[in-house]
């Protein structure tokens, strides 16, 4: 199976999708009697330059290696590029250019088959203010973290409303930025701590949410999509020390781990499926992961979806696949089967379409 990689992107998650490239690489390049092979690369600097390169027989190189001997394209020729080599791509592109809709509604337009994805499914999980709206209404049997969303274009309303729903400890955190950057936790809210924390982030999200903080114990939950079949893998408890996993506690020499032994049925049986509720009405493609915070009276509150979660070797969602008894050599023919399921309903709704005539006025 021949097919490209993607990575790289303008996002503050840039260097964690080098990271998961790097692993592909040593888990591609050590894959014994696999028939998947990566023919281009494709690799999107911070900055937004293009980088190709195209492999023969060689082994995969590392990102150092591709960045020294790969050629540079505008980022513009990105689609002509793509359709010139006809290939399955497998995006490791995360947050902004991987899932915010952009690559998605390229790949659509232009009929470049890939794990991207529906680009209204990712429009929609780049946003943790509507994606908790929509989830809460999906699944009743979620409690909602009381949230207040601020737009830095009305502010004063913004920050009058936290002030006036929201008291005690709270958590502020940008409205469409992963990797938690730039989230925060605070004991009391101030109107002058919310100007600050808008000026912060303006920088990289026109909008931040307020939202009640919960004590609970975090827990995370993978699926995994064949077709119609959407099965949550192995559910994780989060043990964290400090009580909250902020891009510091996600980044630093803390550490945090996460048990998958740990987790009681009746738990484990209601986040596996409210997981695989949202990811079917969220349409995701392939893979995915979903937070949770459970408080002490073991109500379930929604965090976010990740459209791809972190895929280096000691992340967890690989540790889910291992748990599961996939790989990630799996999670690729699994994206290019259910690319090729949808592309044939897509075509098939194309022709449909174009039959319809609508009546002259």
């Amino acid at each position: 199976m021949k097919l490209a990689l993607m990575y790289g992107g303008r996002s503050v998650e840039h260097d964690w999708s080098i990271a998961m490239y790097n692993h592909f690489v040593d888990v591609l390049n050590n894959a014994s009697g696999e028939d998947i092979s990566p023919a281009s690369i494709y690799y999107i600097s911070r900055s937004g330059d293009l980088l190709r390169f195209a492999l023969g027989w060689d082994r995969i190189p590392k990102h150092e290696e591709l960045v020294a001997r790969a050629e540079t394209h505008p980022l513009a020729s990105l689609a002509d590029l793509l359709i010139s080599d006809g290939l399955f791509v497998f995006s490791l592109l995360q947050g902004q250019d991987g899932e915010d809709g952009q690559i998605q509604a390229l790949a659509q337009f232009h009929d470049i088959p890939g794990s991207f994805g529906d680009k209204t499914a990712a429009m929609l999980s780049a946003d943790k203010y509507l994606q908790g709206v929509v989830a809460n209404r999906l699944c009743p049997e979620l409690t909602p973290i009381p949230t207040v969303h601020v737009s830095q274009r009305n502010l004063e309303p913004g920050i009058t409303d936290a002030l006036r729903h929201l008291a005690g400890p709270c958590v502020l955190k940008p409205n469409t930025l992963g990797g938690s950057f730039l989230t925060e936790c605070t004991d009391e809210l101030l109107e002058d701590g919310l100007r600050s924390y808008s000026e912060r982030v303006a920088p990289y999200d026109p909008s931040f949410l307020v939202q009640q903080r919960i004590i609970g114990t975090e827990y995370t939950c993978g699926v995994l999509i064949d077709g119609h079949e959407i099965t949550a893998l192995p559910v994780g408890r989060i043990n964290n020390p400090w009580g909250f996993l902020g891009y510091d506690q996600k980044t630093g020499e803390c550490e945090y781990s996460v048990d998958f032994h740990d987790v009681e049925d009746t738990l484990q049986t209601s986040i596996a499926s409210i997981s695989t509720q949202i990811a079917r009405e969220f349409r995701l493609h392939t893979f995915g992961r979903l937070d949770f915070i459970v408080d002490e009276q073991q109500r379930v509150h929604f965090f976010e979806v990740n459209l791809v979660p972190l895929l280096t070797a000691t992340s967890t969602f690989p540790r889910m696949l291992a748990k599961a008894g996939f790989d990630l050599c799996h999670l690729i023919r699994l994206a290019a089967s259910n690319e090729m399921y949808q592309r044939h309903r897509e075509e098939v709704r194309k022709i449909e379409t174009g039959r319809i005539r609508m009546p002259r006025r």
